[in-house]
């Protein structure tokens, strides 16, 4: 019966993306023309799939133990930038990750179209370069943050560029609700983050970060069709012997050709993953083809999201996990360190932010401990708000106690 759902879907998800054209006035490009170029961003998918990979090495890399930050695309255009970066440099801090393209969609550089004009998405022309040569004059690395597939201003103005329902209708995640994600298997979805990656690659950056490399999973996503899945259906109907892809298939193909791009400029590729991912089960992983395994053959490291405010209180069996800074953090970084292949790092993002927790200075330092623990490479540092005043004030007073002690003994 879902194969019948499927054709009529894609029946009525072609008229309704040609219909959706030619009414839908304010979409940036015409689907009509969207269809047109099809073939094209399907040929340049290709023509990178077709790289080999097997004796990919990591970008040669400092073993200094990683201590980042996380700054937003409107902080680094304030004036707050500069005294922000003097106190995480006197913290200690040598990475610095900054957004270039945000969950909305906002881009943070001077990104044009195909035809060469404006993207509608720039909000801020940062200059990539300079800010990579201030980052390094202190002697932290430039990494730049690309949010993949949930975009919500593209969402809403390219209607056919989301999942779809069966009745062909653009899926959403909550009826009422705004559009965030896109179909992460469609071909000009991806071919448009590839060019994102590719332009910031050639920035002079020393990685990019990516977030958001997954399929949905909240909302209505029991209904949602995607297009490599209506694809796969008729591929089987020429092919009897064909195997359906899973998500996890298209996760992994998009990495390898992000990391494609990426080596030929010399630039590091990570990407951060679902808190819960970490523990790889089977209904995670088919639902938010994050698989760890398969994505990590092709990543320099990978930065599982562990913050203990956002698992229920009684996961594993626990009275309240959110006061367990320590206990979450020592086995979500132990099981990615599981799953990750050998030659990929495995640096966590760690809370440090309040929200359901009583977030101190010793509840900072057992997430930091449990990564020391577990012998993985570093920390991020995560606060939407960029509020790391407090965060700021203790890495440095343990990093003083430290210096004193080391010149003391």
């Amino acid at each position: 019966m879902r194969t019948i759902y499927i054709t009529i879907a894609f029946m009525i998800s072609v008229t309704f993306l040609f219909l959706s054209a030619c009414n839908y006035q304010e979409m940036e490009k015409p689907a009509i023309e969207a269809l047109a170029v099809h073939e094209v961003y399907a040929n340049v998918l290709l023509d990178l799939e077709d790289i080999i990979l097997d004796d990919y090495q990591p970008t040669k890399r400092s073993e200094e133990f990683t201590r980042g930050v996380y700054l937003s695309g409107y902080t680094v255009a304030s004036r707050r930038f500069s005294s922000i970066l003097d106190s995480a440099e006197a913290a200690g801090i040598n990475s610095v990750v900054f957004d270039l393209k945000n969950m909305r969609g906002d881009i943070f550089f001077d990104y044009r179209t195909y035809e060469g004009e404006k993207d509608a998405r720039v909000v801020s022309r940062l200059n990539i370069k300079n800010i990579s040569n201030r980052l390094r004059k202190r002697n932290m690395r430039s990494v730049a943050r690309i949010v993949i597939f949930h975009d919500q201003y593209t969402a809403q103005e390219r209607l056919y560029l989301r999942p779809i329902r069966e009745d062909g209708s653009p899926w959403i995640e909550k009826s009422g609700g705004t559009p965030s994600w896109l179909d992460s298997s469609h071909p000009e979805v991806q071919y448009d983050n590839l060019r994102i990656i590719e332009r910031v690659a050639s920035s002079g950056v020393d990685e990019i970060q990516m977030d958001y490399v997954r399929f949905p999973t909240q909302g209505d996503v029991q209904n949602a069709l995607f297009y490599f899945q209506i694809e796969d259906q008729f591929r089987l109907e020429q092919d009897s012997t064909y195997v359906f892809r899973e998500q996890r298939d298209i996760i992994e193909d998009f990495v390898k050709k992000a990391k494609v791009i990426c080596t030929s400029h010399g630039v590091d590729l990570t990407a951060d993953i679902f808190a819960i991912t970490a523990w790889q089960n089977p209904a995670d992983i088919r639902q938010t083809g994050q698989d760890i395994a398969l994505m990590t053959k092709y990543l320099d490291s990978v930065h599982p999201m562990i913050y203990s405010s956002h698992f229920a209180d009684n996961f594993s069996n626990r009275e309240e996990m959110k006061n367990e800074p320590y206990y979450l953090m020592y086995q979500g970084t132990k099981l990615t360190q599981r799953y990750a292949v050998e030659n990929c790092k495995v640096i966590p993002y760690i809370q440090a932010f309040s929200w359901r927790v009583n977030f101190t200075a010793p509840y900072l330092f057992a997430q930091i401990q449990a990564i020391k623990d577990r012998g993985a490479e570093g920390f991020m540092l995560w606060n939407a708000n960029n509020n790391y005043d407090n965060a700021f004030r203790w890495l440095k007073k343990e990093r003083d106690v430290s210096r004193e002690t080391s010149l003391n003994n």
